[in-house]
């Protein structure tokens, strides 16, 4: 009986892994989203790629174009969420 018990147990790791490493390299090639919610898609941009001048609005309601900022000193832009 605990023969049974352990040799099930080890097909159900061994499948459970399989099926992670299965899922991980379908979401790794893109046939797969991360999750339901994640809408990027992939950009032109990489990193060291000169960011192309934006018109940004400003808390006042103006706005700013983002050529404005770097022309006295370099910027620096944070894209995202803290939640």
């Amino acid at each position: 009986m605990k023969r049974k018990i352990l040799i099930g147990s080890a097909a159900v790791v061994v499948l459970g892994g399989a099926g992670a490493m299965a899922y991980y390299q379908l979401v790794k090639a893109g046939v797969l989203r991360y999750n339901q919610y994640d809408r990027r898609e992939r950009g032109q941009l990489g990193v060291g790629s000169a960011a192309p001048d934006l018109v940004l609005p400003a808390y006042d309601g103006s706005t700013l174009r983002l050529s404005e900022l770097w022309r006295a000193r370099p910027a620096f832009l944070v894209f995202g969420s803290c939640t």
